[in-house]
Protein backbone atom coordinates (compact mmCIF):
# COMPACT_ATOMS: atom_id res chain seq x y z
CA UNK A 1 0.00 0.00 0.00
CA UNK A 2 2.58 2.30 1.26
CA UNK A 3 5.00 2.08 -2.14
CA UNK A 4 1.30 2.49 -4.50
CA UNK A 5 0.74 5.58 -2.96
CA UNK A 6 4.28 6.93 -3.02
CA UNK A 7 4.50 6.05 -6.87
CA UNK A 8 1.34 7.61 -6.89
CA UNK A 9 2.50 11.31 -5.46
CA UNK A 10 5.21 11.21 -8.06
CA UNK A 11 3.29 10.47 -10.65
CA UNK A 12 0.83 12.84 -10.03
CA UNK A 13 3.42 15.70 -8.96
CA UNK A 14 5.56 15.52 -11.73
CA UNK A 15 2.55 15.42 -14.26
CA UNK A 16 1.99 19.18 -16.05
CA UNK A 17 -0.53 21.45 -15.22
CA UNK A 18 -2.61 21.42 -19.05
CA UNK A 19 -3.01 17.41 -18.15
CA UNK A 20 -4.43 17.53 -15.07
CA UNK A 21 -8.36 16.62 -14.86
CA UNK A 22 -10.70 18.73 -16.09
CA UNK A 23 -12.47 20.13 -12.86
CA UNK A 24 -9.00 21.98 -12.01
CA UNK A 25 -7.56 22.87 -15.11
CA UNK A 26 -8.39 25.98 -15.11
CA UNK A 27 -6.84 26.64 -11.67
CA UNK A 28 -2.94 28.92 -11.40
CA UNK A 29 -0.30 27.07 -11.04
CA UNK A 30 0.12 27.35 -7.05
CA UNK A 31 -2.33 24.99 -6.60
CA UNK A 32 -1.46 22.35 -8.84
CA UNK A 33 0.96 20.43 -6.29
CA UNK A 34 -2.50 20.52 -3.85
CA UNK A 35 -4.98 19.20 -6.12
CA UNK A 36 -2.91 16.76 -7.59
CA UNK A 37 -2.72 15.58 -3.71
CA UNK A 38 -6.86 15.87 -3.15
CA UNK A 39 -6.61 13.57 -6.37
CA UNK A 40 -5.17 11.27 -4.82
CA UNK A 41 -7.01 11.05 -1.37
CA UNK A 42 -10.05 10.52 -3.23
CA UNK A 43 -8.84 6.86 -3.99
CA UNK A 44 -8.24 6.82 0.13
CA UNK A 45 -11.49 6.24 2.54
CA UNK A 46 -13.10 9.03 4.27
CA UNK A 47 -12.58 6.98 7.56
CA UNK A 48 -10.16 4.73 9.18
CA UNK A 49 -9.69 2.06 11.95
CA UNK A 50 -12.88 2.96 14.11
CA UNK A 51 -14.69 5.44 12.80
CA UNK A 52 -11.71 7.83 12.39
CA UNK A 53 -11.81 10.67 9.76
CA UNK A 54 -9.83 10.46 7.74
CA UNK A 55 -8.34 14.08 8.48
CA UNK A 56 -6.23 14.38 5.41
CA UNK A 57 -7.31 16.68 2.48
CA UNK A 58 -8.10 19.07 5.53
CA UNK A 59 -5.15 18.81 6.45
CA UNK A 60 -3.40 19.36 3.14
CA UNK A 61 -5.63 22.47 2.30
CA UNK A 62 -4.54 23.97 5.41
CA UNK A 63 -1.02 23.78 4.81
CA UNK A 64 -1.14 24.59 1.56
CA UNK A 65 -3.11 27.75 2.94
CA UNK A 66 -0.53 28.13 5.61
CA UNK A 67 2.42 28.27 2.82
CA UNK A 68 3.59 25.02 2.66
CA UNK A 69 5.45 23.79 -0.58
CA UNK A 70 4.26 21.12 -2.72
CA UNK A 71 7.63 18.90 -1.09
CA UNK A 72 6.16 20.07 2.29
CA UNK A 73 2.63 18.75 1.30
CA UNK A 74 3.85 15.66 -0.46
CA UNK A 75 6.09 14.59 3.05
CA UNK A 76 2.93 14.47 4.46
CA UNK A 77 0.64 12.92 2.69
CA UNK A 78 3.36 10.21 2.45
CA UNK A 79 3.00 10.38 6.40
CA UNK A 80 -0.49 10.16 7.06
CA UNK A 81 -1.75 8.04 4.25
CA UNK A 82 0.01 5.20 6.49
CA UNK A 83 -2.62 5.21 8.46
CA UNK A 84 -4.52 3.09 5.74
CA UNK A 85 -2.35 0.26 5.30
CA UNK A 86 -4.54 -2.61 5.24
CA UNK A 87 -6.08 -4.43 2.58
CA UNK A 88 -9.64 -2.37 2.98
CA UNK A 89 -8.54 1.00 3.15
CA UNK A 90 -9.93 2.08 -0.41
CA UNK A 91 -12.39 4.57 -0.87
CA UNK A 92 -15.35 3.16 -1.54
CA UNK A 93 -16.32 3.38 -5.21
CA UNK A 94 -19.37 5.68 -6.35
CA UNK A 95 -22.43 4.00 -7.22
CA UNK A 96 -22.79 2.49 -10.82
CA UNK A 97 -26.32 1.66 -10.92
CA UNK A 98 -27.76 4.56 -13.10
CA UNK A 99 -30.91 5.12 -11.19
CA UNK A 100 -28.51 6.16 -8.26
CA UNK A 101 -27.99 9.42 -10.01
CA UNK A 102 -31.41 10.68 -9.44
CA UNK A 103 -31.94 9.10 -5.97
CA UNK A 104 -33.50 10.90 -3.15
CA UNK A 105 -30.11 11.72 -1.16
CA UNK A 106 -31.89 13.43 1.85
CA UNK A 107 -33.36 9.98 2.72
CA UNK A 108 -30.28 8.76 2.79
CA UNK A 109 -28.61 10.23 5.37
CA UNK A 110 -27.02 8.57 8.12
CA UNK A 111 -27.28 5.26 6.48
CA UNK A 112 -24.77 2.94 6.93
CA UNK A 113 -24.05 1.56 3.31
CA UNK A 114 -25.23 5.01 1.63
CA UNK A 115 -21.60 6.68 0.95
CA UNK A 116 -21.27 5.63 -2.57
CA UNK A 117 -24.64 6.24 -3.76
CA UNK A 118 -24.23 10.26 -1.72
CA UNK A 119 -21.25 10.11 -3.63
CA UNK A 120 -22.49 9.52 -7.42
CA UNK A 121 -25.28 12.35 -6.37
CA UNK A 122 -22.77 15.16 -5.45
CA UNK A 123 -20.44 14.33 -7.98
CA UNK A 124 -23.42 14.59 -10.65
CA UNK A 125 -24.64 17.72 -9.02
CA UNK A 126 -21.26 19.53 -9.49
CA UNK A 127 -20.96 18.33 -13.02
CA UNK A 128 -24.16 19.62 -13.29
CA UNK A 129 -24.74 22.63 -11.33
CA UNK A 130 -21.31 23.51 -10.44
CA UNK A 131 -20.60 24.31 -6.53
CA UNK A 132 -22.07 27.60 -5.72
CA UNK A 133 -25.89 25.95 -6.75
CA UNK A 134 -24.68 22.47 -4.99
CA UNK A 135 -23.89 24.50 -1.54
CA UNK A 136 -26.72 26.60 -2.17
CA UNK A 137 -29.46 23.56 -2.48
CA UNK A 138 -27.25 21.04 0.02
CA UNK A 139 -26.91 22.72 3.26
CA UNK A 140 -30.68 23.34 4.30
CA UNK A 141 -30.24 19.64 4.08
CA UNK A 142 -27.52 18.90 5.69
CA UNK A 143 -27.27 21.49 8.91
CA UNK A 144 -29.66 20.14 10.69
CA UNK A 145 -26.78 17.20 11.01
CA UNK A 146 -24.36 19.59 11.36
CA UNK A 147 -22.86 17.77 14.70
CA UNK A 148 -22.05 14.84 11.95
CA UNK A 149 -18.61 13.15 13.39
CA UNK A 150 -17.60 16.00 15.43
CA UNK A 151 -18.27 18.81 13.06
CA UNK A 152 -16.15 16.74 10.45
CA UNK A 153 -18.37 16.71 7.87
CA UNK A 154 -18.80 21.02 7.45
CA UNK A 155 -15.40 21.10 8.31
CA UNK A 156 -14.13 18.75 5.08
CA UNK A 157 -16.57 20.63 3.30
CA UNK A 158 -14.87 24.12 3.85
CA UNK A 159 -11.88 23.40 3.45
CA UNK A 160 -12.73 21.50 -0.27
CA UNK A 161 -14.78 24.86 -0.93
CA UNK A 162 -11.58 26.80 0.23
CA UNK A 163 -9.47 24.82 -2.29
CA UNK A 164 -11.66 25.11 -5.20
CA UNK A 165 -11.66 21.25 -5.66
CA UNK A 166 -14.57 19.65 -7.27
CA UNK A 167 -14.03 16.08 -6.58
CA UNK A 168 -13.20 16.87 -2.58
CA UNK A 169 -16.14 18.59 -2.49
CA UNK A 170 -17.98 16.19 -3.46
CA UNK A 171 -16.50 13.46 -1.14
CA UNK A 172 -16.91 16.17 1.75
CA UNK A 173 -20.85 16.38 1.37
CA UNK A 174 -21.34 13.00 0.72
CA UNK A 175 -19.19 12.18 3.82
CA UNK A 176 -21.17 14.73 5.56
CA UNK A 177 -24.60 13.45 4.72
CA UNK A 178 -23.07 9.96 5.07
CA UNK A 179 -22.28 10.79 9.00
CA UNK A 180 -25.71 13.43 9.11
CA UNK A 181 -26.09 13.41 13.02
CA UNK A 182 -29.20 15.12 14.22
CA UNK A 183 -29.26 15.99 17.82
CA UNK A 184 -32.95 15.62 19.86
CA UNK A 185 -34.67 19.33 20.07
CA UNK A 186 -34.63 20.42 23.81
CA UNK A 187 -37.65 21.13 25.25
CA UNK A 188 -39.56 25.02 24.44
CA UNK A 189 -38.01 27.56 26.61
CA UNK A 190 -40.57 30.80 27.25
CA UNK A 191 -38.18 33.04 28.41
CA UNK A 192 -34.66 32.85 26.82
CA UNK A 193 -31.93 34.96 27.39
CA UNK A 194 -28.98 36.51 25.81
CA UNK A 195 -25.95 35.55 24.93
CA UNK A 196 -23.75 36.25 27.78
CA UNK A 197 -26.04 34.91 30.32
CA UNK A 198 -26.29 31.86 28.11
CA UNK A 199 -22.94 31.50 27.62
CA UNK A 200 -22.46 31.72 31.68
CA UNK A 201 -24.48 28.98 32.37
CA UNK A 202 -23.31 26.81 29.64
CA UNK A 203 -19.76 26.88 31.67
CA UNK A 204 -20.72 27.01 34.83
CA UNK A 205 -22.93 24.14 34.47
CA UNK A 206 -21.26 22.06 31.65
CA UNK A 207 -19.01 20.16 34.11
CA UNK A 208 -22.09 18.95 36.43
CA UNK A 209 -22.16 15.98 33.39
CA UNK A 210 -19.68 13.73 31.91
CA UNK A 211 -19.96 10.71 29.81
CA UNK A 212 -17.28 8.16 28.37
CA UNK A 213 -18.44 7.29 24.76
CA UNK A 214 -15.21 6.61 22.66
CA UNK A 215 -15.72 9.36 19.98
CA UNK A 216 -16.83 12.84 20.05
CA UNK A 217 -19.96 12.01 18.12
CA UNK A 218 -21.25 9.42 20.55
CA UNK A 219 -21.08 11.69 23.61
CA UNK A 220 -22.63 14.28 21.46
CA UNK A 221 -25.52 12.21 21.25
CA UNK A 222 -25.61 11.22 24.77
CA UNK A 223 -25.44 14.50 25.59
CA UNK A 224 -28.61 15.47 24.09
CA UNK A 225 -30.45 13.77 26.65
CA UNK A 226 -28.70 15.09 29.61
CA UNK A 227 -30.10 17.29 31.76
CA UNK A 228 -27.46 20.67 31.04
CA UNK A 229 -28.88 20.18 27.80
CA UNK A 230 -32.37 19.89 28.27
CA UNK A 231 -32.11 23.63 30.51
CA UNK A 232 -29.92 25.41 28.19
CA UNK A 233 -29.84 23.99 23.96
CA UNK A 234 -33.32 25.88 23.83
CA UNK A 235 -32.61 28.78 26.04
CA UNK A 236 -30.67 31.41 23.91
CA UNK A 237 -32.51 33.82 22.35
CA UNK A 238 -32.06 34.15 18.38
CA UNK A 239 -29.28 36.64 17.80
CA UNK A 240 -30.53 39.85 14.55
CA UNK A 241 -28.22 37.39 11.93
CA UNK A 242 -26.70 34.20 11.79
CA UNK A 243 -23.55 35.58 11.29
CA UNK A 244 -23.42 37.14 14.60
CA UNK A 245 -24.60 33.98 16.01
CA UNK A 246 -21.64 32.52 14.85
CA UNK A 247 -19.32 34.95 15.95
CA UNK A 248 -20.43 34.63 19.44
CA UNK A 249 -20.28 31.03 19.37
CA UNK A 250 -16.52 31.01 18.12
CA UNK A 251 -15.80 33.63 20.71
CA UNK A 252 -16.84 31.35 23.25
CA UNK A 253 -14.95 28.43 22.00
CA UNK A 254 -11.30 30.21 21.65
CA UNK A 255 -11.90 31.75 25.27
CA UNK A 256 -12.38 28.23 26.59
CA UNK A 257 -9.47 26.56 24.52
CA UNK A 258 -7.17 29.03 25.76
CA UNK A 259 -8.65 28.83 29.33
CA UNK A 260 -8.00 25.07 29.08
CA UNK A 261 -6.45 23.46 25.51
CA UNK A 262 -9.53 20.54 25.47
CA UNK A 263 -9.48 18.19 22.16
CA UNK A 264 -13.06 18.58 21.77
CA UNK A 265 -13.33 21.99 21.74
CA UNK A 266 -10.69 21.92 19.59
CA UNK A 267 -13.02 21.39 16.90
CA UNK A 268 -15.66 23.86 18.53
CA UNK A 269 -13.22 26.34 17.50
CA UNK A 270 -12.91 24.84 13.82
CA UNK A 271 -16.98 23.78 13.53
CA UNK A 272 -16.99 27.46 14.16
CA UNK A 273 -14.49 28.74 11.63
CA UNK A 274 -16.45 26.26 8.80
CA UNK A 275 -19.47 27.81 9.86
CA UNK A 276 -18.14 30.86 9.09
CA UNK A 277 -16.58 29.81 5.83
CA UNK A 278 -19.66 28.27 4.70
CA UNK A 279 -22.05 31.30 5.25
CA UNK A 280 -22.76 32.38 2.09
CA UNK A 281 -24.63 29.40 1.66
CA UNK A 282 -26.61 29.38 4.61
CA UNK A 283 -29.78 30.74 4.78
CA UNK A 284 -30.23 32.75 8.13
CA UNK A 285 -33.38 31.78 9.61
CA UNK A 286 -34.18 30.83 13.94
CA UNK A 287 -34.51 27.26 13.35
CA UNK A 288 -30.77 27.15 11.66
CA UNK A 289 -29.39 29.22 14.67
CA UNK A 290 -31.18 27.27 17.14
CA UNK A 291 -29.84 23.97 15.60
CA UNK A 292 -26.47 25.69 15.97
CA UNK A 293 -26.76 26.24 19.73
CA UNK A 294 -28.12 22.56 20.19
CA UNK A 295 -24.49 21.10 18.71
CA UNK A 296 -22.55 24.00 20.29
CA UNK A 297 -23.98 23.14 23.98
CA UNK A 298 -23.82 18.80 22.76
CA UNK A 299 -20.32 19.73 21.88
CA UNK A 300 -19.03 21.31 24.90
CA UNK A 301 -21.07 18.93 27.31
CA UNK A 302 -18.88 16.26 25.36
CA UNK A 303 -15.80 18.09 25.78
CA UNK A 304 -16.13 17.58 29.61
CA UNK A 305 -14.68 20.77 30.32
CA UNK A 306 -12.76 21.65 34.27
CA UNK A 307 -13.11 25.57 34.41
CA UNK A 308 -9.83 25.05 36.74
CA UNK A 309 -7.27 24.64 36.36
CA UNK A 310 -6.79 27.46 34.10
CA UNK A 311 -3.59 26.70 31.21
CA UNK A 312 -0.52 28.35 31.97
CA UNK A 313 0.50 31.19 30.62
CA UNK A 314 2.60 30.19 26.98
CA UNK A 315 5.60 31.85 26.19
CA UNK A 316 4.56 34.58 23.38
CA UNK A 317 4.45 33.47 19.89
CA UNK A 318 4.34 35.37 17.02
CA UNK A 319 2.18 34.46 14.30
CA UNK A 320 4.82 33.61 11.97
CA UNK A 321 6.40 31.56 14.43
CA UNK A 322 3.09 29.53 15.32
CA UNK A 323 2.50 29.21 11.24
CA UNK A 324 6.14 28.03 11.27
CA UNK A 325 5.48 25.68 13.83
CA UNK A 326 2.48 24.51 12.17
CA UNK A 327 3.85 24.04 9.40
CA UNK A 328 6.55 21.58 10.66
CA UNK A 329 4.39 19.86 12.00
CA UNK A 330 2.86 16.28 11.43
CA UNK A 331 -0.27 16.96 13.67
CA UNK A 332 -3.08 17.00 11.55
CA UNK A 333 -5.20 18.67 14.28
CA UNK A 334 -2.79 21.11 15.19
CA UNK A 335 -2.50 22.28 11.58
CA UNK A 336 -5.89 22.59 11.27
CA UNK A 337 -6.30 24.67 14.34
CA UNK A 338 -3.86 27.23 13.54
CA UNK A 339 -5.48 27.61 10.04
CA UNK A 340 -8.52 28.35 11.63
CA UNK A 341 -6.98 30.95 14.12
CA UNK A 342 -5.14 32.38 11.59
CA UNK A 343 -8.16 32.78 9.42
CA UNK A 344 -10.53 33.58 12.68
CA UNK A 345 -8.64 36.55 13.87
CA UNK A 346 -8.26 37.90 10.21
CA UNK A 347 -12.12 37.92 10.29
CA UNK A 348 -12.93 39.35 13.53
CA UNK A 349 -9.49 40.35 14.71
CA UNK A 350 -6.47 39.33 17.02
CA UNK A 351 -8.81 38.35 20.26
CA UNK A 352 -7.62 34.84 21.67
CA UNK A 353 -6.55 33.58 18.59
CA UNK A 354 -3.40 33.47 18.46
CA UNK A 355 -3.30 32.25 22.01
CA UNK A 356 -4.87 29.45 21.05
CA UNK A 357 -2.48 28.81 18.07
CA UNK A 358 0.45 29.31 20.54
CA UNK A 359 -0.98 27.01 23.19
CA UNK A 360 -1.57 24.18 20.20
CA UNK A 361 1.79 24.29 19.06
CA UNK A 362 3.55 24.85 21.94
CA UNK A 363 1.95 21.43 23.55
Amino acid sequence: MKFTLTCMIQVISTRDAPTMSSHHALLAQPNAALHALLDANLLLPPEYRDQLTNHLPMALHALHALGADPQRLRDFFTSYSERFQCPSARAPAPATDPDSTGVDWPSLRGQADAYPALLSHFQRQLACNGPQNTLRSALPALLPGVAAAAFHGAIRTAHAAQAGHAGELAAALAYWAWRWQPLAAPPAVDARVDFGVWAGHLVEQGPTWRCNGPLISIRMNEASRSAPYLAWAGALRPAPTIQQRIAELADLAVARYVAKPNFTVLHMVTGMHALRTLLPWIEDSTAVQATLAHSFVAAYLAAGVSPLPAAPEPEPRSWPEVIGAALASDDDHVIKLVHACRDEAAAYGEGQYLRAATLATAA
